[in-house]
């Protein structure tokens, strides 16, 4: 079977990175990736750099990315897109193709390849946020382009078929973000320092991940120094991931480079390799800002994360999630519980996570195995 992955940020390919290990590794898949948006950035670490290290094939490099934080950049980068995949999936000519999630690659894509009549597998549809963001209806328009549906949640899979989605295309299989936690060796702190070149062998630290929203772009420099203000107060040590490539970016990352620019408590990188980012969060006293991870990869690892603002609201989630507003009394406090707190502490390390058990994998791999690549496959109906 002749599979190509998109990915368009580290973020998604992360969660999928075991995924593609297996079918790379399985003579029955013809396996490629086509690598496009922030992973070609410089801005945003140039990620495919870690990409390559996997030694899949790299069916295509799709620049479109216009790198600006204003909110005109993202429909442009999405437009250039499109062409580009109708060009490769012509000259590939894929079985099936694999997008996730609720970037504009999910809607590029699986419009793309709808209307070219391949079949698309989208992962982590049905999903809910109650924060306003362009993301959500991303998530839902990919879905009714799309012809399989690999979904985390039974609550995932009652949305889609709300949405008119026929049962037999759609699968719950988990999160395979437990599976790369799961399948990814333990790092000493050590050792850890020694590789990202920042001292936090003996010390508590934080992980700040902040991606700007688009309705409150005109918000995100005030947010960030809040923020950054309130960790610094709080005497903790900070690593600092760069924001996704959404309208407001810049605003966040002038920020960041400002406050690390004076602080030796603060660090920031715009690039680090799976084993090193998930032994970052195994030993870290709290993930803080607004990332997904705090959600689906932070409960597996018993690791608090503070979620500030609306970005998230409304998402499933574990024990370990506290929900704040951009106010620095309440980021203090939060931070303050996640070091001290030994009760809550001790009901994070023992809650189980909602989004599965690191079996996620193998569960895909037999259903791509088994599934049925024609003309049923294609021809979709509303169930309504």
């Amino acid at each position: 079977m002749k599979i190509i992955a998109v990915t368009g940020a580290r973020s998604e390919f992360d969660l999928l990175s075991t995924l593609y290990d297996k079918m790379y590794e399985d003579d029955f898949f013809d396996f490629s990736i086509v690598v496009t948006g922030a992973h070609l950035s410089d801005t945003f670490g140039k990620t495919v750099k870690n990409i390559e290290t996997k030694g899949y094939r790299i069916a295509d490099r799709i620049y479109n990315l216009v790198d600006t934080s204003e909110k005109i950049g993202r429909v442009i980068s999405l437009g250039n897109q499109i062409s580009s995949f109708a060009q490769t999936f012509d000259r590939e000519q894929p079985d099936l193709i694999i997008v996730a999630g609720d970037r504009e690659e999910a809607i590029s894509v699986s419009m793309t390849a709808a209307y070219m009549d391949i079949p698309v597998a989208h992962f982590f549809g049905g999903d809910i946020a109650k924060d306003g963001n362009i993301d959500n209806s991303t998530r839902y328009a990919a879905s009714k382009y799309s012809h399989l549906h690999f979904v985390t949640l039974e609550q995932h899979k009652e949305t889609l078929m709300k949405l008119g989605e026929e049962e037999d295309r759609i699968y719950v299989v988990g999160n395979p973000a437990i599976d790369n936690i799961v399948s990814t060796p333990t790092m000493s702190r050590k050792i850890l320092s020694k590789n990202i070149g920042f001292d936090i062998e003996n010390e508590d630290y934080l992980v700040l991940i902040k991606h700007p929203i688009i309705t409150e772009t005109k918000d995100q420099r005030r947010q960030m120094e809040v923020i950054l203000d309130s960790i610094i107060e709080s005497n903790i040590k900070c690593l600092i991931n760069y924001p996704n490539s959404d309208a407001g970016n810049r605003e966040i990352i002038d920020v960041i480079d400002e406050y690390t620019a004076k602080s030796e408590s603060l660090f920031v990188f715009k690039n680090l390799d799976r084993l090193n980012y998930v032994n970052l969060l195994r030993n870290a006293t709290s993930l803080i800002g607004n990332s997904s991870s705090g959600l689906l990869e932070a409960p597996s690892l018993g690791l608090p994360a503070i979620n500030i603002g609306s970005r998230q609201r409304g998402r499933i989630h574990g024990n370990n999630v506290l929900f704040i507003d951009h106010e620095k009394a309440e980021i203090k406090d939060a931070i303050n519980k996640v070091r001290s707190d030994k009760k809550f502490l001790e009901l994070v390390k023992n809650s189980d996570s909602p989004y599965g058990n690191g079996k996620t994998t193998e569960k895909v791999v037999k259903i791509f195995k088994e599934v049925k690549l024609d003309d049923n496959l294609i021809y979709k109906n509303i169930t309504y």
